[in-house]
């Protein structure tokens, strides 16, 4: 009987996990993944934890539980970075971490030795590299993605007066208050499969503002001041890497900075093309050929293989040349690595004909994920059991804030008279959106 009730513990824990945005499919190695995460009594705790942030006493409430006897077990969940505890007005509070940025990535921030961390590191790449249940079961039509690519500055025109604060990394990094430094999820799952990263070392991962205060709290990193900060996109920028942020215009909670040898995402989208191009920068490399060199540098330093070098004979200041590069302009994701790398200043940035603009925050980023994921209907039903009425007329004005088409998403997916009646009740309140 106790092993059908550790199984049924881990069935819904990864139940509720597929609930959020960005879930946890599969039949098979995702049950192997969380049941070396977690002891069953931990699935079966996280299995009802909320998808927002609730105060212990709300949760325990929930639970029928005592907060003094529930909040040590929140607390060692959030050490573990099993689920996150956030300071917000003044309060921590606790929530279900995602698969993705969340549980999966805090596993391997840190060196562990209450981990099998080599048996999760070859789990993972199986997972997300190797099998189609994650990477497949994002909607191909869905248009937010939880990264977005940030375009190298210095690849830029000097006095490029079109790229926005919320496009440039150092001025997000300056705006976040706090930063923090973890290892690399990737490189240390790939350094456990015996593939250490040659490109650059393993301490990389920032994590910014509320980000940076969990992760450090939390020991998963260590805290850092802004040049260390600043210091790391220099040195990363130099070694070729690509700077891939949380998708929000408004206090993003980390640059990740990928290498195409480790980085999950950037093999997937190799691999897969999972995520199609919906994190990709507003930019996009060009080449002059006829000032090409055919030298193969940006080839080699595109991270997702957008790089070809082709027939293009032509003369330059005297001599000819054979080749060119050409960009596949449906795979660029516009990092600007090869134009930084390009000596002979054929290789550009060009702004891409329709600019993609990311949800406001967090908040709105995951109200559109769930509508195009089909998964509102969990997040609205979480956000009602409980929520005090402030959040859910967040939740109710973020909906309003959304095309006519996405609301009318929104009503589709949830088949409720309800969804349309509060729809219509917040217009009249004039309710509007929460920043969370």
């Amino acid at each position: 009987m106790g092993h059908l009730t550790s199984k049924s513990g881990y069935q819904r824990l990864r139940q509720r996990l597929d609930q959020m945005p960005v879930g946890a499919p599969g039949r098979t190695t995702i049950y192997e993944i969380l049941s070396t995460l977690y002891t069953p009594e931990e699935a079966e705790l996280t299995s009802k934890m909320p998808m927002r942030p609730r105060s212990v006493e709300s949760i325990a409430k929930n639970l029928g539980m005592a907060p003094d006897e529930l909040r040590p077990r929140l607390e060692a969940l959030a050490e573990k970075g099993l689920i996150l505890d956030l300071w917000l007005a003044g309060k921590m509070r606790y929530a279900l971490a995602p698969t993705i940025v969340g549980i999966f990535e805090f596993s391997m921030m840190r060196v562990r030795t209450d981990l099998d961390q080599k048996k999760l590191a070859g789990l993972m790449r199986h997972y997300l590299l190797e099998e189609e249940d994650f990477t497949g079961s994002f909607e191909p039509g869905a248009e937010t993605s939880p990264f977005r690519t940030l375009v190298h500055e210095e690849s830029l025109p000097e006095n490029y007066a079109e790229i926005l604060d919320w496009e440039r990394a150092t001025h997000i990094v300056k705006q976040a208050g706090k930063w923090s430094l973890s290892l690399c999820h990737c490189r240390h799952v790939e350094h456990h499969l015996g593939n250490d990263c040659r490109v650059f070392r393993m301490e990389s991962c920032m994590s910014l503002g509320m980000g940076a205060d969990y992760v450090a709290r939390n020991a998963l990193g260590r805290p850092i001041e802004l040049n260390e900060a600043l210091d790391l996109l220099a040195e990363t920028r130099e070694a070729g890497l690509v700077h891939i942020a949380d998708n929000v215009k408004n206090r993003p909670t980390f640059i990740c900075n990928c290498c195409s040898c480790c980085c999950e995402i950037l093999q997937g989208f190799k691999r897969f093309k999972w995520l199609g191009t919906t994190f990709t920068s507003n930019y996009l490399a060009c080449c002059e050929q006829e000032i090409c060199t055919g030298c193969r540098k940006c080839e080699k330093a595109c991270p997702v293989d957008a790089i070809t070098i082709v027939k293009a004979p032509h003369e330059k200041d005297g001599k000819r040349y054979r080749f060119a590069a050409l960009v596949n302009r449906e795979l660029c994701l516009g990092c600007g690595v090869c134009a930084l790398k390009c000596e002979d200043g054929a290789m550009h940035m060009e702004s891409r004909s329709k600019r993609r603009i990311p949800p406001v925050n967090t908040f709105a980023r995951v109200m559109t994920m769930a509508i195009e994921q089909g998964k509102l209907h969990y997040l609205l039903a979480d956000a009602l059991d409980g929520w005090s009425g402030k959040v859910a007329g967040a939740l109710i004005g973020a909906v309003l804030k959304l095309t006519p088409a996405r609301q009318l998403l929104a009503r589709q997916e949830l088949k409720s008279r309800f969804v349309d009646m509060a729809i219509q009740a917040a217009r009249k309140r004039n309710i509007k959106g929460v920043d969370l």
